[in-house]
């Protein structure tokens, strides 16, 4: 009973392992599949545990109100010329979106130069800046109103 018979060939891949469980030659320490893991000795007080959290970021996306207020003003001024009412409709949703923080500074900062650069009719600065709009990393938010922007961007 102590010793499998020899085998006159190499194992293969599926022969069942041999095992040696005599007490001369216990199984190695990599073998012993069935580890325990103490339990903690220390002992927890009964106070309260905070949880760690990253401190809290301000809103990146909040409205600039004096960025805002000139920048509306351009585009009401502009959209006086514009006669496509879906034009209109959708610079009028940029606006309202604007006010309710969904743009970031970046974003927010190029709509107001574009509005100023529209009403100047400075073409050269304007196709980049809508060119910085459209390529933009949150353009997610803003693609949407793009295309209304070109359109008044070219118009004037």
């Amino acid at each position: 009973m102590g010793e499998p018979p020899k085998k006159d060939y190499t194992p293969g891949w599926n022969d069942p392992p041999v095992l040696n469980y005599s007490p001369q030659n216990p199984p190695p320490k990599s073998r012993i599949s069935n580890k325990r893991v103490a339990f903690p000795q220390e002992a927890r007080g009964s106070a309260p545990i905070v949880p760690n959290l990253p401190p809290s970021l301000p809103n990146s996306n909040s409205c600039i109100e004096s960025l805002y207020i000139s920048a509306s003003k351009n585009y009401l001024k502009i959209l006086e010329s514009v006669g496509n009412e879906k034009i209109k409709e959708d610079i009028l949703q940029m606006l309202s979106a604007w006010q309710t923080g969904k743009f970031s500074e970046p974003i927010q900062n190029l709509l107001a130069d574009i509005s100023s650069r529209i009403l100047e009719r400075n073409s050269e600065k304007l196709n980049e800046l809508v060119f910085k709009l459209s390529m933009s990393a949150d353009s997610s938010t803003i693609k949407t109103y793009i295309s209304s922007v070109k359109y008044v961007s070219e118009l004037n």
